[in-house]
């Protein structure tokens, strides 16, 4: 019997097993065997350590099928290189929106202060410009929430959730 930490890393989230399963899109007793130690294929493991945002290897304790302790250490190496792609991917793109977005603000305030100083226009652009930022970086966020994490999940299909998880060396 393998010794699963999935009861664990369910109760701290607070779900049943109903829930789990619910989430994972498996029958309450695949999640109760898996629960108990019996042995699953890869691919519910991977659904389960999906749902939990955990590594497939952060869903047991101990081993004890030196086959499924391959497969497991597998997916788990082939999660961290993803993970390092996605973050990587992740990162540069953000880099690159943030750079575009204060470059475009930086040009408008220019324009702005260029204007002559009686101007109403200028009097009107300097808090519209003011109100920008939050609303550009609200809008950077939105950006990353909707359309990025739904890029990289496609991409990355073993690393669904697992977004803002730190590879531990």
């Amino acid at each position: 019997m393998n010794k699963t930490l999935i009861p664990e890393l369910r109760r701290k989230k607070g779900w049943t097993q109903e829930y789990l399963a619910d989430k994972c899109g498996l029958s309450v007793r695949t999640i109760q065997r898996l629960e108990s130690g019996e042995d699953v294929s890869t691919e519910t493991l991977r659904l389960v350590a999906e749902a939990l945002a955990v590594k497939v290897g952060d869903l047991f304790e101990s081993i004890q099928d030196r086959t499924k302790e391959d497969e497991v250490e597998h997916i788990n190496k082939e999660q961290v290189l993803q993970l390092k792609q996605r973050n990587a991917k992740r990162r540069l793109i953000k880099t690159i929106a943030i750079w575009i977005f204060i470059s475009g603000m930086i040009v408008i305030g220019y324009a702005i202060s260029s204007f002559p100083n009686n101007n109403l226009l200028q009097i009107i652009a300097i808090p519209i410009w003011l109100i920008a930022w939050p609303v550009g970086f609200a809008i950077l966020k939105a950006l990353d929430t909707i359309w990025l994490t739904n890029k990289l999940d496609k991409k990355y299909t073993i690393t669904r959730g697992l977004d803002g998880y730190h590879i531990r060396k």
